[in-house]
């Protein structure tokens, strides 16, 4: 049977409504959670899942890197995809059994005064076992996993403000949360046989996997030393409300990162697909279009966010949550460092293997990040983790820009996103002296939001229209002429 390819636009929108789905959901749930659980109550949850989540990585090894690109690169081949999904997929199960068993012996042994709550997180370690994602994003098939997202991620909220009403719920939404993710991953196995079969998995077909597997997950546990040792260090040391204080501004600073990781995860199969194919014109034109336009989001979002943080944490999350302007408006410095590393890694690292790379740099990020949070969250607090996680992303974008400088125009890159610094910056002053003309919270920050939106669209697309940028160009006239037809 041949597999039709949706197309890149099409798959974008598909995958940033999954990654939309994931950040969006918690983040819609926030205010009401953050005024019936508190700041501890949603520091337990969030120290409880981060440790929990650890178990998880070990479970997917560099699974999600490692299989979307080796289905993208056999995926015209429906013999060669039967074989390739069974190995990949025996070799994560076997994994995954052996990881579920220590899971099950930390819980018996070491979970403490939290054993309920990691008990129901273990649903999520049977979940891990069942991921199958990384098969349907190879194949560039996403729809299937946005079409149970939507359903499972709804249904999840709808139960959490029903269901959840004091702070003794906390047990409940950790079970709802859990089992949501769980029935997202199992339920996409209903679709599996439309696309690949089991056949008898061999180990000269697994052992090639091996190795790429683990050097992929190298970065994958160093990354997570500051998404997720971070919160376990300040929860530690700094207490569950300081951490409540972080979890909900990562919150924020997860949503334009998800939009960005929506469309890198979309490229990567397509970067891979076209090495295998070795047209190295149209990869060069994919990812130097990518770059412009990511970034021209990443500011966006950045000076956007940066602009109207101070009067949305409190309005958002509660008074209890003021802290939290001065933390996001601190982390936003991640998003355009964090975004133009991601395009290199994700269109030109992975898709040609080179793996190692990808792993020196985010552990030289993981090792500033753990020293930094030793030094500055006994003092600091939240701050302290959110400027460890700024100084070790801004470490691992320089890295890998200087391991891509021969092989990629970098600074053609940066010169490409220089209007949209400058741009951003303008909006950035443009919104803050909005804030200041109202003391109505909620309608300056609607004022704020529309007024520096318009400002930079408007004034990007005239960048766009006066550097006659084709892409730019192309989708204009597009729309006119459908316009235009629709007049008629």
């Amino acid at each position: 049977m041949e597999i039709i390819m949706p197309t890149i636009k099409k798959n974008f929108v598909y995958q940033s409504i999954y990654q939309l789905l994931v950040i969006l959901v918690p983040l819609a749930l926030a205010p009401y959670l953050s005024r019936v659980l508190g700041a501890e109550g949603i520091g337990v949850y969030s120290y409880t899942l981060s440790i929990a989540t650890y178990f998880v990585f070990f479970s997917k090894l560099g699974l999600a890197h490692h299989g979307a690109r080796t289905i993208a690169a056999v995926r015209d081949d429906r013999e060669k995809l039967d074989k390739t999904f069974s190995n990949l997929f025996f070799l994560h199960f076997a994994v995954s059994l052996f990881v579920l068993a220590a899971y099950i012996f930390f819980i018996v042994f070491l979970a403490g005064e939290y054993r309920l709550f990691f008990t129901i997180h273990g649903i999520g370690i049977i979940g891990a076992l069942l991921d199958i994602n990384w098969l349907f994003l190879g194949l560039e098939q996403v729809k299937f996993t946005v079409i149970r997202s939507i359903a499972v991620k709804l249904l999840a909220a709808a139960s959490v403000f029903i269901i959840v009403k004091e702070p003794a719920d906390l047990w409940k939404y950790t079970l709802i949360m859990t089992l949501g993710t769980f029935f997202g991953q199992a339920m996409v196995w209903a679709f599996l046989r439309r696309f690949t079969k089991f056949v008898r998995p061999s180990w000269n077909g697994i052992k090639p996997h091996i190795k790429p597997l683990f050097i992929l997950f190298l970065p994958v546990i160093a990354l997570s030393v500051y998404n997720i040792l971070d919160k376990i260090m300040l929860g530690a040391i700094s207490g569950q409300i300081q951490l409540g204080f972080y979890e909900n501004s990562q919150k924020i600073i997860f949503v334009p990162v998800g939009l960005i990781t929506a469309f890198n995860a979309i490229m990567l199969p397509r970067i891979s697909n076209l090495r295998a194919r070795e047209n190295e014109k149209e990869k060069s034109r994919l990812t130097l279009l990518s770059m412009k336009y990511v970034m021209l989001l990443a500011f966006a979002m950045t000076f956007g966010i940066a602009g109207i943080a101070g009067r949305f944490a409190p309005w958002f999350f509660g008074g209890e949550f003021k802290e939290c302007g001065v933390l996001i408006r601190t982390l936003c410095i991640i998003i355009p460092f964090l975004s133009f590393q991601n395009v290199i890694t994700s269109q030109f690292l992975i898709p040609n293997n080179m793996d190692k790379m990808h792993t020196v740099s985010t552990a030289a990020g993981a090792v500033i990040n753990v020293s930094a949070n030793l030094i500055l969250i006994p003092q600091l607090g939240a701050m302290g983790a959110v400027i460890s996680t700024v100084l070790a992303e801004c470490l691992r974008c320089v890295i890998v820009a200087f391991a891509a400088k021969k092989q990629l125009p970098i600074m053609l890159y940066l010169k490409n996103s220089l209007f949209f610094l400058i741009a951003g910056i303008a909006m950035y002053a443009l919104v803050r002296y909005v804030g200041a003309a109202t003391d109505r919270l909620g309608v300056t920050i609607l004022l704020q939001v529309t007024v520096g939106a318009a400002f930079y669209l408007g004034i990007s697309a005239v960048y766009l229209h006066l550097t006659k940028d084709a892409f730019f160009t192309e989708n204009i006239n597009k729309i006119l002429k459908r316009g235009r037809k629709n007049d008629v």
